[in-house]
């Protein structure tokens, strides 16, 4: 699938491709398994938005996302683990997935976090889990579902910092180190994407 994704992020053919098995889970069933690495490939390639959402909230609002890109390609990666859904009284609305990242669980009574726990998909739940038990112990804590790096990256300065605080090595700063700002923007991309096609390696 490689090449016709990135041929049709080259184009700007707004695909909608719809990965089920996202093999974080690796050994369930044998060793049918890609490699983990599938996922950095993907949101590597110029052009092309991936969402993998944590629970079936975000599996709905990933499709909200997608079915609004129609000048690129998108990539919802689903995963065939029995995850949790999670209560929406409880943690935040599912909304945030089209700003990229947001934050899930916060600390009580508006204090600053001492940790933040941040993952995409089938790991979410298990930042949850650990944010339970954090702040059972008194530990203030935040819980980012991050279901498009791309995504986030479009968003304003402002939201980026109300959602990963900066520090001097910060979980954003990490972030926009290897994602790379100079493909922040439609533009930028599609100018990539240009130079990559007439250069081929």
């Amino acid at each position: 699938m490689k090449p016709p994704i990135r041929l049709s992020a080259i184009m700007e053919v707004p695909v909608i491709y719809v990965f089920t098995h996202d093999s974080i889970g690796v050994g369930e069933d044998g060793p049918t398994h890609q490699p983990i690495e599938q996922l950095a490939s993907l949101r590597a390639v110029p052009g092309l938005t991936l969402l993998r959402p944590a629970d079936a909230n975000e599996v709905g609002e990933a499709w909200r996302v997608v079915l609004s890109h129609n000048t690129a390609p998108s990539c919802i990666v689903l995963t065939r683990q029995p995850l949790p859904t999670f209560d929406r009284s409880k943690y935040a609305s599912a909304q945030g997935v089209k700003r990229g990242a947001y934050v899930l669980a916060d600390a009580e009574g508006s204090k600053k976090p001492e940790v933040i726990l941040m993952a995409t998909g089938s790991e979410v739940s298990l930042c949850v889990d650990a944010y339970e038990k954090l702040k059972a112990e008194g530990i203030a804590a935040r819980v980012v579902s991050m279901p498009s790096w791309d995504i986030f990256e479009q968003q304003d300065q402002a939201y980026k910092e109300s959602v990963l605080p900066p520090t001097p090595a910060s979980a954003s700063s990490r972030l926009r180190r290897s994602a790379g700002t100079a493909m922040s923007g439609a533009s930028a991309r599609r100018s990539s994407c240009t130079r990559s096609a007439r250069r081929p390696r």
